[in-house]
């Protein structure tokens, strides 16, 4: 079985204020479009264009939900287990790096972070651990 595609995002920053968008209602993109919750993936697709996200949406992808959560509740997002697995597998293929988005390099002063062989799992539990816990970034 080949690995799962994943959704793709080049420009986080990006990315990022477009979910802050559709979570307050004011755009913090800085131009003149309107972003409301897209209901469909045609609609999220053409809003991640037009917010210049440049991200891949695998085809596999047919439905969008979004979640919200108030300040008296804790929200966890529980991954699918098929992914915690394809992740797990590929993290065990020999030679295989822990992939990070491209910002971290910017982070670490123009140097790519390198995760260590045994440290790979434990940093993907935590990333799991620290993205999936919804109580206010």
């Amino acid at each position: 079985m080949g690995r799962i595609e994943r959704l793709q995002v080049t420009n986080h920053e990006r990315w990022g204020n477009l979910v802050k968008t559709w979570a307050t209602g004011h755009n913090y993109l800085d131009d003149e479009n309107e972003y409301p919750l897209p209901e469909t993936m045609d609609e999220f697709k053409e809003q991640l264009a037009k917010a210049q996200v440049f991200a891949t949406v695998p085809e596999r992808f047919k439905n969008i939900q979004f979640v919200s959560s108030d300040q008296e509740t804790i929200l966890v997002r529980l991954p699918p287990k098929v992914m915690i697995a394809d992740s797990e597998a590929l993290l065990n293929d020999p030679g295989a790096t822990y992939p990070l988005p491209p910002f971290y390099k910017r982070l670490f002063n123009g140097i790519d972070p390198v995760i260590p062989e045994e440290e790979k799992l434990r940093v993907h539990a935590e990333r799991i651990g620290d993205y999936t816990i919804s109580i206010c970034a």
